[in-house]
């Protein structure tokens, strides 16, 4: 919770220093005290997005990135709705702090994308977190035309972000088109995520690969935080996804994570942050709150007046007696 907050604050922080530097029409470097939106060890800070996930955010440095390309994979089609999920997820994320709130999000469908996985549901999206009303759909035709579309949306600083979704290998889709998205994201500092669902992976610009499958969810709990809470029997709680970093330039890869999402709270988590949180509440719990009155001037004083009550001036009894108690 304690880095989600941190991150909240850093991404509010870079928001608004870009907020003045359209303003003054100063570039994105000088926005960022010099450091432009990848030069030096603070600025990489400040343009990452943290889940909230210790372990899962120090293996990335810090979180997701904010400006530049990232790929979201799912190798079998029958996937391709937990890492939808997993987008919509970071995209609630990252609307938390305020830095993609009131812009909307383009999703592009490739050729066939939309065909197989199907689109994206708003019930579905509300659910995670993510305003459906907030969400552009574009279905070209080609490819070309899908990669035109999306080429000119990772320039523009009037959207919250581009998905670009596309299924299996696609001829004329390769490195030097995905290095041209990711200088796009890069210069205007938003957001380009790469989603690819049934196929396997092929070389890209992108620094971070997150592979994806299902994971169990966590138990539904009723009563939570206190004493007596419980799970469920049967019941279906948050969703659980199975994120594997396949490929990652800013540290170590290979180590799968199992996250959850919580969409009140607008967090991932994993059981074990969840079960050391529920024992801090139900210790909280069981020591109660102590809740301190204000203090009266002397014992028979009128206790209305610390409260900005209006009430009448003289001893209780005849107050008492002028009601006709």
């Amino acid at each position: 919770m304690a880095s989600a907050q941190r991150a909240a604050a850093r991404a509010t922080l870079l928001s608004l220093r870009r907020q003045i530097a359209s303003i003054e029409k100063a570039p994105p470097a000088l926005a960022e005290g010099g450091q432009g939106w990848s030069g030096g060890p603070e600025a990489g800070r400040d343009t990452v997005l943290a889940t909230g996930v210790a372990d899962f955010d120090r293996e990335l440095n810090g979180g997701i990135a904010l400006a530049g390309l990232t790929e979201i994979h799912a190798r079998a089609a029958r996937d391709a709705g937990t890492a939808s999920g997993f987008v919509a997820a970071l995209l609630s994320l990252a609307a938390a702090p305020g830095f993609l709130s009131g812009l909307p999000v383009l999703w592009i469908g490739a050729r066939g994308a939309f065909a197989e996985a199907g689109l994206p549901h708003g019930r579905g999206l509300c659910a995670l977190g993510l305003a459906p009303e907030r969400l552009l759909l574009v279905e070209p035709k080609r490819l070309c035309d899908a990669l035109w579309v999306a080429e000119e949306a990772a320039r523009t600083r009037g959207l919250a972000a581009t998905v670009l979704d596309m299924r299996g290998a696609a001829p004329g889709f390769g490195l030097r088109e995905t290095q041209r998205l990711h200088r796009r994201g890069q210069a205007s500092g938003r957001p380009v995520l790469l989603l690819r669902q049934s196929a396997e992976a092929d070389a890209t610009a992108a620094p971070l690969r997150l592979v994806l499958a299902p994971a169990p969810s966590a138990p539904a709990m009723v009563l939570a935080g206190t004493p007596h809470a419980r799970a469920v029997p049967g019941g279906i709680g948050p969703p659980g996804f199975a994120v594997t970093i396949e490929k990652n330039k800013a540290g170590p890869a290979g180590r799968t994570h199992l996250l959850h999402w919580n969409s009140h709270e607008r967090i991932f988590f994993t059981e074990r942050d969840e079960r050391r949180r529920d024992r801090r509440d139900a210790a909280a719990g069981e020591r109660g709150t102590l809740v301190a009155f204000p203090g009266a001037a002397h014992p028979g004083a009128d206790l209305s007046a610390s409260f900005d009550r209006p009430h009448r001036a003289g001893p209780p009894r005849q107050d008492m007696a002028a009601d006709g108690s």
